[in-house]
């Protein structure tokens, strides 16, 4: 037998009820917005269908609006020890250096922005050509490889 929702908040615009039902998803619980798309394409509708609604499983009825009283309390806290962080990035092994300054404000560039562009001015569509060559930010030089420090 399917499980009835029940609608435990209303909100005028869908960007609330959504910062809540994710925080309610945080939490473990199962819910669901009713109107919210109706709302979206046409704003002012809003009263007439009654806003959108937050709605959740009758076993988590209760549970729900604790949580929504604790967050409109401001007394909302959260276990950051439960979630799991994303693994470190990882950095490059070595910097690039501009071999005439010696400077590393480098950027990597990785299409050829001719090619790239004429291809999409031709065919209607981008073909990213791999490019990599490198600039530096301070004198300006252009270089393909970095064991080669020749400007373009």
């Amino acid at each position: 037998m399917a499980e009835r929702l029940v609608t435990i908040a209303t909100f005028n615009e869908a960007t609330e009820a959504h910062i809540l039902k994710g925080r309610l998803e945080a939490e473990g619980i199962l819910c669901f917005l009713g109107d919210e798309h109706i709302i979206g394409a046409q704003p002012f509708y809003s009263a007439a269908v009654g806003g959108v609604k937050l709605r959740v499983t009758e076993q988590d009825v209760k549970e729900a609006k604790a949580i929504l009283a604790r967050i409109q309390g401001g007394e909302s806290q959260f276990d950051y020890d439960t979630i799991e962080l994303a693994p470190p990035m990882q950095e490059h092994a070595e910097v690039q250096t501009c071999p005439r300054c010696g400077s590393d404000h480098v950027a990597e560039e990785k299409y050829n922005k001719t090619v790239f562009s004429l291809t999409y001015l031709f065919l209607g569509f981008p073909l990213p050509f791999l490019s990599r060559k490198y600039t530096c930010y301070n004198c300006g030089n252009t270089w393909k490889d970095k064991s080669r420090g020749r400007s373009l």
